[in-house]
């Protein structure tokens, strides 16, 4: 990151008191930050986002992998925890309604949408009118069908019955994809937890597909898309980095909240200039997500919710600089392709649920700075796991020629032979160094063992040896 956008981070972190956040701990309460953010993005309904001037349009949402205790404790009780409340609370209110009138979709008074609204009276009339010969015109009957495809029917709340289900969880892939049929307006927001590596592999399918929109439920086939969050408190993360467990790769289609010293750290800027704070972050963000829950729910609210913002320019700087890094972290382009303006609208929605204080500004810069800091981290801890990993494969390797020699001198080529698919020209480089280590000496075209006196090789090629 340059000195700038550090800047720009450290501006965003001191006005939404990270460090308070995160109980003294930048990183996490970043971390907190942007969970808040993404979950107030993740809420609203289908196709909610920023909208220019000029009718451009960025849906936003995304799906997140937080990685470590510290981040998984606040994130789990200040954000999670609040959204499973909410959720139970929708149900029981429902629940209590179905006991008292004793049908889940009766036609309560109550329930019945304002006659004077023109939206309540199209939805309920176009299709009876379809369904009539000769009661519209042949243009007027492809108009119809046409905006029939492209806009969703008014939000009824008697539908809330069969389908309540805004944040959903369970303990089995099987469990989490029993709930989607009743997941409400097909886009759930899903969590999930990683307890062992065996995770992994239950969730590879499905998580996957619920992501990219390819889940299909129902007998009519209905199209699930939604996003998942993930808590990996005991930082499993890492370790399947490092093995490259194919069963984990779906991972790296989210965006990850890393605990620890993954890097880049905040707070290193210099010239950082003293702006207004937002001040009662917190409160803020309870008091957003309650009204998201409301939009998302109303039936008097008309559509998605939409912040007009200019997004434009921001939006293809941020791209610009994901496809920079896309070849040290293959997809990044396409996994954090939104995150920017998720961040923009889950920020802002924070900003504008309560008074605003005199002075205070959330420009694009600070919060494009935010997504740089994440995926940074993202892709130096990727970076570390990936050297770590082929660290261990050399020493692993260095153990067995070691153990291989110590039955005798070999010429390279015969060495070569005692593995299965070891090319020579890399074995011949591990000769070379540990030659200049002094573990080996050559002679006479065969290596052999400096001190097979002194030397001690594990029987379980596994171990890794340092000589």
């Amino acid at each position: 990151m340059s000195p700038e956008d550090n800047r720009n981070l450290d501006n965003l972190l001191n006005n939404f008191g990270a460090a308070r956040l995160g109980e003294g701990d930048v990183v996490a309460g970043a971390n907190l930050l942007t969970a808040m953010a993404i979950a107030l993005a993740n809420v609203q309904r289908p196709g909610g986002g920023l909208v220019t001037w000029d009718g451009d349009m960025i849906t936003v949402g995304s799906s997140l992998l937080i990685s470590g205790a510290h981040s998984c404790s606040l994130i789990s009780e200040r954000v999670l925890d609040g959204l499973a409340t909410r959720q139970v609370n929708l149900i029981a209110r429902l629940s209590r309604r179905k006991r008292d009138t004793g049908t889940a979709t009766g036609h309560s008074g109550s329930y019945q949408t304002c006659a004077s609204d023109p939206a309540a009276l199209w939805d309920g009339a176009i299709m009876e009118q379809l369904c009539q010969p000769g009661a519209m015109t042949d243009h007027q009957a492809n108009e119809s069908w046409g905006l029939i495809v492209q806009v969703p029917p008014r939000v009824d709340v008697r539908d809330l019955h069969e389908n309540p289900l805004v944040f959903l969880t369970g303990v089995t892939a099987a469990k989490v994809i029993g709930q989607l049929e009743r997941c409400h307006l097909n886009r759930p927001f899903i969590h999930v937890g990683l307890d062992g590596p065996a995770d992994f592999a239950q969730y590879q399918h499905q998580i996957p597909a619920v992501m990219d929109g390819r889940m299909a439920v129902g007998a009519t086939a209905e199209r699930i898309r939604g996003e998942v969050v993930v808590t990996d408190p005991n930082a499993l993360l890492g370790e399947a980095m490092r093995m490259d467990q194919p069963s984990a790769r779906w991972v790296s289609r989210m965006i990850w909240l890393l605990d620890g010293s993954a890097g880049p750290e905040p707070g290193g800027a210099e010239d950082v200039e003293c702006s207004v704070a937002l001040g009662g972050v917190a409160r803020r963000f309870e008091s957003a997500m309650r009204l998201a829950w409301s939009q998302r729910l109303s039936d008097r609210v008309g559509g998605p919710v939409m912040l007009d913002f200019d997004f434009t320019g921001a939006q293809a700087h941020w791209i610009a600089s994901l496809k920079k890094i896309e070849p040290e972290f293959p997809g990044i382009t396409g996994t954090a392709r939104g995150l920017y303006a998720t961040l923009q609208y889950g920020l802002q929605q924070m900003v504008t649920a309560a008074g605003i204080p005199e002075g205070f500004r959330l420009p694009a810069d600070q919060v494009l700075a935010l997504a740089k800091h994440l995926v940074f981290r993202m892709v130096n801890m990727r970076a570390v796991a990936l050297r770590s990993a082929a660290k261990a494969r050399r020493l692993h390797l260095e153990a067995c020629i070691l153990r291989k020699l110590g039955d005798g001198p070999l010429c390279l080529r015969d060495l070569v032979r005692k593995f299965d698919r070891f090319p020579s020209e890399q074995c011949h480089e591990l000769l070379v160094g540990m030659e200049a280590s002094g573990r080996l000496i050559q002679s006479r075209g065969k290596w052999q063992l400096a001190r097979p006196a002194l030397l001690t090789v594990p029987d379980d090629e596994s171990l890794i040896l340092e000589a």
